[in-house]
């Protein structure tokens, strides 16, 4: 069984190191602060490729947003983890769909609320995905998503937050129970098949961020998340095969953001 949702943080404390702000920090935003920095440093020291990393889990993120809603007509969107606004946005290139933000981070949420509004399409809700269905009950989400029609849940670079110990399988589960058919999953992680190489990277996050990280997975584990969907093409793979000509069953070595997109056909 989990654990249940952790406390939501209320107020922010920029002397400990952020995950969101880290991602901004590393896709050249402007909104970290020192420790963020030096945190990110040292993860750059395991992770060489961290800035790619972090660009190729947003490319894909913006790329399966664009096509579920150009190809396969999904105007519904439950967007876990959203992280701090960017140059461009889930609500922006899924045009005249209803999107609800979910992140954890209290900065994230107050930026979110400030500049992703889009008259009535958008909404931007503190949550975590542990919280099961007291999230999905919130007005907020309630008022914008129709959970009788398909949606599209982006779980990008998320579940790597979730330690196995509070049970994030089970979570997504009884999340995806609740979609009708027709419904997508969206999700990747970073991976690693080099256990030296995913407790390194456990290290550096855990002691940057006290705490607020789960682990680097193998492919084998993520496999898992998607049990019993129906894949997507290039089916799961380094997801930068999403954005290049690249065989999805082509993995490198190292560190690498793994994953696909899946639909609910019950």
């Amino acid at each position: 069984m989990g654990l249940g949702p952790r406390p939501l943080a209320r107020t922010v404390d920029v002397t400990v190191a952020s995950v969101a702000r880290m991602y901004d920090f590393l896709l050249r935003g402007k909104d970290s602060y020192p420790a963020d920095r030096v945190a990110c440093d040292m993860l750059k020291a395991v992770v060489p490729n961290a800035v790619a990393l972090v660009e190729a889990q947003r490319a894909f993120s913006l790329a399966a947003v664009d096509r579920l809603a150009s190809q396969h007509g999904v105007r519904q969107f439950l967007d876990f983890g959203c992280g701090l606004p960017a140059w461009v946005n889930t609500h922006q290139v899924a045009r005249y769909s209803r999107v609800v933000y979910i992140d954890k981070d209290p900065m994230v949420v107050a930026h979110g609320r400030a500049l992703l509004d889009e008259g009535g399409r958008t909404a931007v809700v503190q949550g975590d995905l542990l919280e099961g269905d007291d999230l999905l009950a919130r007005r907020q989400v309630s008022a914008l998503i129709d959970f009788e029609r398909p949606v599209a849940v982006m779980m990008t670079s998320v579940l790597q937050c979730v330690p196995d110990d509070e049970n994030p399988a089970m979570a997504l589960r009884s999340l995806l129970d609740r979609l009708a058919p027709g419904s997508y999953l969206v999700l990747s992680q970073w991976v690693s098949e080099e256990p030296d190489t995913r407790d390194r990277v456990a290290q550096v996050m855990h002691g940057s961020t006290a705490g607020a990280w789960g682990q680097v997975r193998t492919r084998a584990a993520v496999d898992g998340f998607f049990d019993e969907l129906t894949l997507m093409e290039p089916g799961l793979g380094d997801v930068s095969s999403w954005a290049r000509a690249r065989s999805a069953s082509d993995q490198p070595r190292g560190v690498f953001e793994y994953g696909g997109v899946g639909q609910i056909q019950r």
